[in-house]
């Protein structure tokens, strides 16, 4: 019996997000195909049904992953000022990999070593995701009023990402919180570059009122 629209599509998005979780938690070159369609509970063979190639679903699986971190992190800033925001930003991505969830890990920082002998679809992908991060940190910089607020943001999300992927090379837990705690450091320090940032939202508002 040929399977209708929705449960083939239910079984593409299952692949997906089966392959978002072990790609980020395994890497892309130790795990091939036959370790998604396993994992999915699925046959090998049904592969090819639903994906031209593997890079196509790397492509897809980080797509996804992208997005879960995003709902996640506005999910946490609802609400909150700008610098909470922010700070709050900072810490939930420095500390992805001390959480038990493998859907809230971001490709950039644990593939990134990997996704630059990617194909084209695939690095299209990766450079959209951080542009999301950067507009997302961008939101908090621009409020905070720090001059060229964009490129702040940029060098922000640069510093997270670096950190994450160099902590994971730490040989011990003490020189993780190391490496993570300097890039936290880093950050305020980018912060800093406006007087503005370290005046609390409603007093500012207040004076220009």
């Amino acid at each position: 019996m040929r399977k209708s629209r929705t449960e083939t599509a239910e079984t593409r998005k299952r692949i997906v997000a089966t392959a978002s979780r072990v790609f980020l938690t395994k890497g892309l070159a130790a795990t091939g195909i036959a370790d998604i369609m396993v994992a999915a509970g699925l046959t090998q063979g049904g592969f090819y049904r639903h994906f031209g190639s593997k890079e196509q679903l790397v492509a897809e699986a980080n797509g996804a992953a992208f997005g879960q971190l995003m709902e996640m992190f506005e999910s946490a800033v609802a609400g909150k000022a700008p610098r909470e925001a922010l700070d709050t930003i900072v810490s939930l991505y420095l500390h992805q990999l001390q959480g038990k969830d493998p859907a809230h890990l971001c490709p950039l920082a644990n593939l990134g070593s990997e996704l630059r002998h990617s194909d084209e679809q695939v690095k299209a992908t990766t450079v959209d995701g951080y542009e999301r991060l950067v507009r997302l940190v961008a939101q908090q910089t621009q409020q905070l009023g720090i001059p060229g607020h964009a490129d702040v943001a940029n060098a922000i999300v640069s510093t997270l990402v670096g950190a994450v992927m160099l902590s994971r090379l730490a040989p011990d837990r003490g020189a993780e919180e190391t490496i993570l705690l300097n890039a936290q450091n880093v950050v305020r320090v980018l912060l800093q570059c406006s007087p503005q940032a370290n005046v609390p939202t409603r007093k500012r508002r207040s004076s220009q009122a």
